[in-house]
C-alpha cells in the first residue's frame, strides 16, 4: 500500500471509487434519480481536478499494485459546521468495501492528522451519515467524538449526519 498526493492520473479512479462508496452508503434501496445526479456532478473527474488545483485542499490516495483502495480529501480552510468544530475538515475519507479492515482507513486518518498538525491547527472535524454505524465506530475507536448533528442537503433531499471532531493537542486522544 502506498499513500501519496493524488495526481491527474488518479482522477478517473477517484470518481469511480467515490460513486461506488457513496451509493453503497446512501442508496440502499435502489438508486433514485436525485442520487444519480448528485454523484455524477459531485464526483466527476473534473470535480477532482478542481480539488487538485485548490491551494487550501489536499487529496491523498492509498493505492496498491491493483489500483485505488481509498482516499482522503482535506479542506484546510473549511467553514466550521458549528462553533468549536474547527476550521479543518475531512471532507471525504472513502475506502472500498473490499479493502475495509486492512488498515487503509487508519493510514489515511493518520495522514490527515499529520497534515492538520503541519497546518498549525489543533482540531479537525468531519461529518458522517448517522446510519453508517461501521464508519461511526471506526472514527470513535480512533479518538473522534460526536459533537453535534448536521443535515447533508443534496438534490432536494437530505441525510442526517453526525459532526465528529478530533483534538490533536497533546492532551487530546491519539490516533491508533
Amino acid at each position: 500500500m502506498e499513500l501519496r498526493d493524488a495526481t491527474s492520473a488518479d482522477l478517473d479512479a477517484l470518481a469511480a471509487l467515490s460513486i461506488e462508496v457513496w451509493l453503497d452508503t446512501y442508496a440502499l434501496d435502489g438508486i433514485p434519480d436525485s442520487h444519480a445526479r448528485h454523484v455524477l456532478r459531485t464526483y466527476s473527474p473534473q470535480a477532482f481536478a478542481d480539488v487538485l488545483q485548490a491551494p487550501d485542499k489536499r487529496l491523498i490516495v492509498c493505492r496498491s499494485d491493483s489500483g485505488l483502495l481509498g482516499y482522503l480529501q482535506l479542506d484546510l480552510e473549511a467553514k466550521p459546521v458549528q462553533p468549536g468544530s474547527g476550521t479543518v475538515e475531512i471532507v471525504t475519507l472513502y475506502v472500498r468495501r473490499n479493502h475495509q479492515g486492512l488498515g487503509v482507513g487508519c493510514k489515511l486518518l493518520e495522514a490527515a492528522s499529520r497534515l492538520v498538525r503541519q497546518a498549525g491547527q489543533p482540531k479537525f472535524f468531519l461529518t458522517v451519515y448517522e446510519g453508517n454505524e461501521k464508519a461511526i465506530g471506526f472514527y470513535k475507536a480512533r479518538g473522534l467524538i460526536e459533537e453535534g448533528r448536521w443535515s447533508f442537503d443534496f438534490e432536494g433531499g437530505s441525510a442526517p449526519n453526525l459532526i465528529m471532531t478530533r483534538d490533536l493537542s497533546d492532551a487530546g486522544p491519539k490516533t491508533g
